[in-house]
């Protein structure tokens, strides 16, 4: 047997109710009354499902809008490295989140030999 979530068993009572007993009164509580009860919750869940849309049409606005900035931003960053008075080594392209390249490391290490080093197989 699948268990319903709420919305879907709150709103199957309201309708039930609605179509069959509207004047009858259950648990204390009118039809009216129990739609009181059920309203914060409903409101909440339908702003819930607002806000997910809302959600997934900004995110695509966003994965529209990133292929350009992806270029701006590789041009921005290629014209501090190649500014005369800026380079590859200096504070700007550090501070912009890039490894100058006097302080990189200076060996080549190759994939399969770090996984040698890694494991202790060799040198």
């Amino acid at each position: 047997m699948v268990q319903k979530d709420l919305f879907t068993r709150v709103t199957e009572v309201i309708g039930a109710w609605e179509k069959l007993r509207p004047h009858k009164s259950f648990f204390g509580l009118t039809l009216d009354g129990f739609k009181l009860k059920a309203k914060p919750y409903l409101d909440a869940r339908n702003a819930i499902v607002e806000l997910d849309k809302q959600s997934a049409h900004e995110a695509s606005k966003r994965d529209l809008a990133a292929p350009e900035l992806q270029l701006a931003l590789q041009g921005v960053v290629a014209a501090v490295r190649g500014d005369p008075e800026e380079t590859e080594n200096g504070e700007l392209y550090a501070r912009m989140g890039y490894v100058p390249r006097n302080q990189r490391s200076t060996g080549l290490v190759r994939a399969g030999t770090a996984a040698k080093r890694i494991e202790g197989g060799g040198s």
